[in-house]
């Protein structure tokens, strides 16, 4: 993962966790992940925080979606995420 959302789109830093449901209600919505859409975010849930990767491209897509681990991943669409990535 090299590019990550911290913040919303009035700029408001994300909390440690629940970062899905935040970005939902700052305009992104739930997609799958069958294929690779512009925009896209996975939030990746750890023990001690979310992580919301930008998925700038489908290198980046195939990557994370076939990481073989079993944290649940969240998938999202949101129209400014290439302007939220750092």
């Amino acid at each position: 993962m090299g590019k990550y959302i911290n913040k919303t789109s009035n700029g408001e830093k994300l909390p440690a966790f629940d970062k899905a449901k935040i970005l939902i209600l700052d305009g992104a919505y739930e997609v799958d992940n069958s294929v690779f859409l512009k925009n896209m975010i996975c939030v990746v849930e750890n023990p001690m925080f979310d992580a919301a990767a930008y998925v700038f491209d489908e290198r980046e897509f195939e990557y994370i979606k076939n990481n073989p681990d079993d944290r649940i991943k969240t998938w999202l669409v949101h129209p400014l995420a290439n302007l939220l990535a750092e």
